[in-house]
């Protein structure tokens, strides 16, 4: 029984901390460019194609088309690293 209340709470937790982070990308999605521009944090998405950014002062997160390409490509060089030498 212990255990059943703790799934209840964990399950009410996560559904919670999905709506904030939902709410967070929708409000980053949705502001003007010329605020984007001065921002510090921003998140920027295209659907065609299929571009997904997420932009501070320093890094670049991104995932787009390209992302299964690149990561097929380097295990083929690691594996050819590995093996083949």
């Amino acid at each position: 029984m212990f255990k059943k209340g703790i799934i209840k709470y964990m399950f009410i937790i996560v559904i919670c901390f999905s709506i904030f982070i939902y709410g967070f990308i929708e409000v980053n999605i949705n502001k003007p460019e010329l605020v984007k521009e001065k921002s510090k944090f921003t998140i920027n998405l295209k659907l065609n194609p299929v571009d997904f950014r997420i932009e501070t002062n320093a890094y670049v997160f991104y995932a787009n088309g390209k992302i299964f390409y690149n990561m097929k490509e380097k295990c083929i060089d690691t594996y050819n690293d590995i093996f083949m030498n």
